[in-house]
């Protein structure tokens, strides 16, 4: 492995590959490393994404959407025309959300294989062991970085390895596949005896569909909740994965000396639906772009912070707010169920989708 670089991505995620490619394409030496023997594995998502057209909406600060978004038809997996959130007493609530799922791990490798199109050079199997200012230590030797980007998830080494704070809110979750067909809504299951704290879903694939729950301050390991929810809904699960979504709102700081953080490091995920796969990209391509006007023009890496806030801050923050609210009513089913009746369906697609930021 080479022992120098100007940009070291550290995880192969949407937000690293994301990184990797823009950086590359501006002209910068790249080294995007991963951990792991494959791109993409194990998957522990819910592997959904919304339209071009919702993610405008949402999120009309953010640049790049067209170059980012729509995903490469063969990637799609069943396109999806809305969702439906059920309370614990069972009423249903529909609202629109056009998007589609995808498997995961198929299109996280086609973000890697864009980056290495671009020329960042990928190393699979390379652990990130530690950091002393340019200097990386990883578990193929000594790389010299101008920049190193820390994508590497809600536990971030890289970012403790430069005194950023971490995500204070990790919320446990599990996925796993069921075989069948589930037409072409998303299904959200609420209610303390499904998922405390949070919600399980049902987001259909072809011939399949990815099932699982998210929760918070539970008492039951979430391995137990899911089987408890395969078992009440009838289906068999398989491939079951488990992992931890950061909930609490973005870091308070993204960049501190030569390291920037971006997607589920800096906690770029939507706290009110747990989503986080469009906003690691697009803070992934300003990250890679704030890395190349640095080394390449002089401007300030903090710029990267301003950048990243400007575009999808609010909205992140507002998302927090929304989610510590709501956490005061998921704790009690009959709060629950007045809340969801009074909301319907519209209200529910404002808190889930936009944050609590009302639709434009």
């Amino acid at each position: 492995m080479r022992n120098h670089c100007d940009v070291l991505v550290v995880g192969a995620g949407p937000a690293g590959s994301t990184a990797a490619r823009y950086a590359a394409e501006a002209g910068l030496d790249v080294l995007l490393i991963d951990k792991r023997k494959e791109v993409g594995l194990p998957v522990c998502c819910g592997e959904f994404n919304a339209s071009r057209e919702v993610l405008a909406k949402a999120l009309p600060g953010a640049p790049g959407l067209d170059e980012l978004f729509p995903v490469d038809p063969g990637l799609v997996q069943r396109p999806i025309r809305g969702a439906v959130a059920i309370s614990p007493g069972g009423r249903e609530y529909e609202f629109d959300l056009p998007g589609y799922t995808l498997n995961r791990d198929a299109f996280d490798r086609h973000l890697a294989n864009a980056a290495v199109r671009a020329g960042a050079v990928l190393s699979l199997e390379t652990t990130f062991r530690g950091r002393d200012g340019r200097r990386v230590i990883t578990g193929r030797g000594t790389v010299e970085a101008g920049v190193v980007v820390a994508a590497d998830g809600p536990l971030s080494p890289v970012c403790r390895s430069a005194g950023m704070e971490r995500n204070t809110v990790l919320a446990p979750a599990v996925t796993c596949r069921v075989d069948g067909e589930f037409g072409d809504r998303l299904r959200l299951f609420f209610g303390n005896s499904v998922a405390p704290g949070g919600y399980a879903w049902v987001f259909p694939k072809q011939g399949c569909a990815n099932v699982g729950l998210g929760v918070q301050g539970r008492k039951t390991p979430v391995p137990v909740l899911l089987k408890a929810f395969l078992t009440r809904m009838g289906f068999t699960g398989r491939d079951v994965q488990a992992g931890f979504v950061p909930v609490s709102g973005p870091i308070p700081e993204t960049v501190r000396e030569n390291v920037i953080a971006v997607g589920d490091a800096a906690g770029h995920v939507v706290a009110s639906n747990g989503g986080g796969i469009a906003t690691a990209m697009i803070c992934g391509r300003l990250a890679g772009l704030a890395a190349a006007r640095h080394l390449l023009h002089g401007d300030p890496l903090h710029a990267y912070e301003q950048a990243w806030r400007a575009a999808v801050g609010r909205e992140l923050l507002a998302a927090a707010r929304t989610k510590r609210m709501a956490d005061r009513i998921l704790g009690s089913d009959f709060l629950l169920e007045r809340t969801m009746a009074v909301l319907g369906g519209r209200g529910m697609r404002n808190v889930i989708v936009y944050g609590g930021l009302r639709e434009p």
